[in-house]
């Protein structure tokens, strides 16, 4: 059991008979230790004395019963121990229900919807997305993170995100994913490839790929067609610049949707001959929860892309 008391999470042990006394300040400070890699670097990011951090740590080991660091002459960065990185996403949760509770005389009498989406949707769909859902009268108030697909999974089971899109179908006890949209890989790449007319996968060499992290059937169409030690000419798992890197002979294979948003005009983008399999993007709620705002979120997107050639939109929810 957990409950709340000023600036104090209580998580009660019946079991045990024990009480673990949790600050919110001690775990912005764990966290900051985390993010910046050394307890001073926190510390002068959190502008506290190094000794104040260090006494934070201590006293959260205490409170816990186990140590969170490893501890060794001379060790520069921190290193967390075992039961030091199983703790990591407790203290995740525990801020996060810490701000929700501090928010509550603060919250807007409108609804809140929190979202979340893989990188792909976020940048080259999101935007019109939310901003069609903004200009409701009936608005409500959004919240929106970007994630991976494992990690989304996780935020729409732990309740922390309402609604979801997502490249990958991965097995859930607590949410049944389904299909939202479909859309195909195309072709991109630098201005020389124009001259060729069409583009297949024996055509391509690997070490002028710019590669991203799409969904795992464009890994499987990858391993099928390039070896393992070939290196592509960048791995990234950023989108938002991949065009500024197809020159010359680079080239990358790209979801339709990342493609619509290029700006330059000499990056060449046509049909793919031959393939990744077309990619299907998952709709996530909580036990198949399907209110009012997520339904309006769902019609948003699908009035989003039913103009948009190519994109196969399947019906439902």
């Amino acid at each position: 059991m957990i409950y709340f008391e000023q600036d104090k999470i209580f998580a009660v042990k019946k079991s045990e008979k024990t009480e673990i006394i949790m600050t919110k300040t001690e775990l912005e400070a764990f966290l900051a230790v985390l993010q910046y890699g050394s307890i001073s670097a926190a510390a002068e990011r959190l502008f506290i004395t190094q000794p104040a951090m260090s006494r934070r740590m201590k006293s959260m080991e205490e409170e816990l019963g186990y140590s969170l660091f490893e501890r060794g002459r001379g060790q520069r960065s921190v290193e967390l121990t075992e039961n030091g990185k199983e703790f990591v996403p407790v203290a995740e949760r525990l801020l996060t229900l810490y701000r929700e509770a501090e928010e509550i005389p603060r919250r807007k009498k409108s609804p809140l919807l929190r979202v979340s989406t893989v990188n792909s949707i976020a940048f080259y769909l999101m935007p019109a997305v939310l901003k069609e859902m903004m200009s409701a009268r009936d608005t409500c108030s959004i919240e929106f993170k970007t994630g991976r697909s494992s990690d989304i999974y996780g935020y729409v089971e732990n309740g922390s995100v309402d609604v979801a899109l997502v490249s990958d179908l991965l097995n859930s006890r607590r949410i049944v994913p389904f299909p939202v949209f479909r859309e195909p890989f195309v072709f991109a790449g630098g201005e020389s490839w124009r001259e060729t007319g069409r583009v297949t996968p024996d055509m391509l060499d690997p070490e002028e790929q710019i590669r991203l992290p799409w969904n795992p059937e464009y890994d499987i169409w990858h391993s099928r067609w390039f070896l393992p030690d070939a290196n592509p000419s960048l791995t990234a798992d950023k989108m938002e610049f991949l065009e500024y890197f197809l020159n010359g002979k680079k080239w990358a294979v790209i979801p339709l949707l990342v493609a619509r948003r290029f700006k330059r005009q000499d990056v060449w983008i046509c049909p793919m001959e031959g393939g990744p399999e077309d990619m299907t993007i998952y709709g996530l709620t909580k036990e198949n929860r399907m209110d009012d705002q997520i339904r309006r979120f769902f019609q948003c997107v699908r009035e989003e892309l039913q103009m948009i050639d190519g994109i196969e939109l399947f019906s439902g929810r």
